[in-house]
């Protein structure tokens, strides 16, 4: 006898250990997969922030130099100016011109006049006059154009520095008379518009031209180069192989983002090291400039490889959790004495978690709304991806265990707990005013749900209060969830009890249909085109005065003792009858009661209760499971496969599009999650539906999409599962979609 209880012990130890190292391996799996959405996103963020730095400055270079362009063009077209400068031999020294450098000298180098014949006639400041080549030919392309031109940048190897020359042809009487110049030194450029961004500790801005020649950069020894040539000359022993595909997809003349390997140039010893590089052309007539931004990516992944240590942090914590708990439940079979401690345990554990919700409920006062519904709806959906593999694998354990054995109650009790836990999110979802989960919404009896509360709500008021009943028949029905409409009433009706608890008081519960254009002036919630249920709560309690009345729908403000509410219940009524596009309404009278009217809007049962009908038969049903996190598929896919289903599952969203378009004439049903990378699930929905419009789709979750709009009103999407996943529930939802 002791011998086989030791073998049990053991089977018990083995099974302890069995399931540690599965959950240590989905904290680890959900671990790395998180810590690496977190770093493309914040990546992703960065080179979105330097990209639009590299717009910014490129905009500034084109405004700089349109400006003087325009300028020039306005004293071009001053015939007295034109006169003073044309008329004017060799020998002047530029009096003529002297104002518009004045006025500009802090932007340009000087400023010429050529004649008709193409020779310098005037300058100023007074300089050589002798004509370089290339300035030259410039000037002879606008004679025989006669249009403006801004010229390629030419390299002043005594001042290391490029002269940018803008050419406007001058008119007399219109007559050509000749062609006005100004020069730029692109140092100017690179002090006033470049030199002041800073990107990171290591990082800078340089603009090239066209050919890969560097011709602003903060470096002055760098101006000149050939970015990858004469790097290559310089060092031929290094890798310019990533470097030289990123200066060739610069130099088409688009704008993007790279990663990149490469080395920092003016460090003493180079080494290869990662960079996060944005770009952005500037286009100047008939040739670009491109604006490089470059920074080191460490400087990124310093921030990164801390929220590494936070989610590993929470991950060790919740591993410690979940195996003290499968622990406890595994003693509890041991004897009674034990189950006695557990349940005194127990006891203690649910104290103690009241007073730490008290705790929270006073630290949550103390913070805005906005970080507490953000917090609530990231750590729900974090859980939400722990417990679905964990509901998963015990229903799969059920399934296979024989029903009354030695294992099948303790595996059991490991499903409880964790439906618990996702009842335990659904609240937290619900407090949040943020809320982003998916709940089972469907067509409801008003009636229906209105006297189930009623039922519970007699069986907790005391005798002294009585109830009455004005509900009209077949009120029809709403489009919500069963639980949240259940929650209303019941809320609303343990606050009209406990406002007259100790008085021999009425509580009066009515109901009936009401058309929206009757009650759409009392408030803007009301579509007068829609027919409303009108739930009516009323109470001959102590009342309100008018401060109160403004302030019972805020979060936890109650008039009650700390020990008696935390001010969440009408908070959460408001935030419940919103969610469902329906309106709530108090009036209250100090000393004599008050009345609280909810409505919500009708729905046809007959419309909303359509199902999808197959074309196909029973057998051999083919299923297709999309999601990015391949612990959900692998649970989803065993959990159906179980059930005698063919799976086909895809961890990427165009490639599971590009599976479907290529046999969607064998697929029977579509499972697909929401948040995922490249593609969400709506997005995919929709793609699927363009493919074959009959395909059904379950669309799992617990997210809305980031711009407010429920993805619950999604035409392409016929059934909805939050997460959790239950595959009880999945099979249900399946078969109503199939058959």
């Amino acid at each position: 006898m002791k011998k086989n209880r030791n073998i049990k012990l053991k089977d018990k130890k083995v099974i302890i250990s069995f399931i540690g190292v599965i959950l240590t391996v989905i904290l680890s799996t959900l671990t790395y997969f998180t810590y690496r959405q977190y770093e493309k996103t914040i990546v992703h963020q960065q080179q979105q922030n330097m990209l639009g730095i590299s717009r910014s400055i490129s905009r500034s270079i084109e405004l700089f130099i349109n400006d003087i362009k325009d300028s020039m063009k306005i004293i071009s077209l001053d015939g007295e100016f034109i006169k003073k400068i044309s008329g004017v031999d060799n020998g002047n020294d530029g009096v003529a011109l002297k104002p518009y450098y004045e006025a500009h000298k802090d932007s340009i180098n000087g400023i010429y006049f050529f004649n008709k014949d193409g020779e310098l006639s005037n300058q100023y400041p007074k300089g050589s006059k002798t004509v370089e080549n290339y300035i030259q030919a410039n000037v002879d392309y606008v004679i025989s154009s006669k249009k403006a031109y801004i010229a390629n940048p030419y390299l002043d190897e005594e001042k290391n520095t490029f002269i940018l020359n803008i050419y406007e042809p001058v008119f007399k009487d219109g007559e050509f008379t000749g062609v006005l110049s100004v020069g730029i030194s692109l140092d100017v450029i690179y002090n006033k518009l470049i030199q002041p961004v800073k990107i990171g500790k290591k990082g800078y801005a340089l603009v090239k031209n066209q050919y890969g020649i560097i011709i602003m950069h903060n470096v002055k020894e760098q101006v000149g180069m050939d970015v990858i040539e004469t790097r290559k000359h310089l060092y031929p022993e290094l890798d310019f192989e990533e470097l030289e595909k990123l200066i060739n997809d610069q130099l088409t003349g688009g704008e993007g983002t790279a990663i990149y390997h490469s080395y920092w140039w003016a460090e003493s010893s180079l080494k290869k090291v990662k960079k996060l590089n944005a770009y952005t052309p500037v286009e100047l007539g008939d040739y670009f400039w491109v604006v490089a931004l470059t920074m080191s990516y460490d400087e990124v992944q310093e921030p990164i490889n801390k929220f590494l240590a936070q989610i590993i942090t929470i991950a060790v914590l919740i591993a410690i959790i979940i195996s003290i708990f499968i622990t406890a439940l595994i003693k509890m079979k041991k004897n009674k004495e034990e189950l006695e401690k557990e349940t005194k345990y127990l006891k203690i554990l649910n104290e103690t978690s009241e007073q730490l919700r008290e705790k929270e409920a006073e630290l949550y006062h103390s913070s805005k709304l906005k970080m507490v519904g953000t917090f609530a709806g990231g750590i729900a959906h974090d859980i939400n991806n722990l417990l679905t593999p964990i509901l998963g694998y015990s229903e799969l354990l059920l399934m296979r265990l024989p029903k009354g054995g030695e294992y099948y109650e303790d595996v059991e009790e490991i499903l409880k707990a964790s439906q618990k836990g996702k009842d335990l999110i659904e609240q937290i979802l619900a407090f949040s005013r943020n809320d982003k989960s998916i709940t089972n919404v469907e067509a409801i009896s008003i009636n229906q749900v209105t006297r189930e509360t009623i039922k519970l709500i007699r069986t907790i008021i005391p005798k002294n209060i009585v109830i009455k009943e004005n509900i009209e028949e077949n009120c029809g029905y709403i489009n919500a969830n069963f639980t949240h409409v259940h929650q209303v009433i019941f809320n609303l009706c343990t606050n009209a009890y406990q406002a007259m608890k100790d008085l021999n008081g009425i509580l009066e519960i009515s109901l009936r249909n009401v058309k929206g254009s009757n009650i759409s002036k009392m408030t803007k919630d009301i579509n007068k085109d829609l027919f409303y249920a009108e739930l009516v709560i009323k109470d001959s309690g102590c009342g309100m005065n008018e401060e109160t009345q403004h302030r019972i729908f805020d979060p936890f403000f109650t008039t009650k003792p700390s020990e008696e509410g935390t001010g969440l219940g009408l908070f959460v009524v408001r935030n419940i009858i919103e969610k469902y596009k329906g309106a709530i309404m108090v009036e209250s009278v100090l000393g004599k009661g008050s009345s609280f009217t909810v409505y919500l809007p009708l729905i046809d049962e007959h419309k909303e209760g359509e199902k999808f009908n197959s074309k196909r038969s029973h057998e051999h049903k083919r299923i297709l499971i999309v999601d990015d996190n391949e612990t959900v598929i692998k649970v989803l896919k065993k959990g159906l496969e179980h059930l005698g289903y063919y799976v086909i599952s895809e961890t990427e969203p165009r490639k599971a599009f590009g599976t479907f378009k290529r046999e969607y004439e064998n697929i029977d049903l579509v499972i697909t999650d929401y948040m995922m990378p490249n593609m969400n699930g709506s997005e995919l929905a929709k793609k699927l539906k363009e493919v074959e419009s009959n395909i059904p789709i379950i669309l799992i979750s617990g997210y809305m999409d980031q711009s407010g709009n429920s993805i619950g009103e999604d035409k392409n999407i016929n059934a909805y599962i939050s997460k959790p996943v239950e595959i009880n529930s999945l099979t249900k939802t399946i078969k109503e979609l199939l058959f």
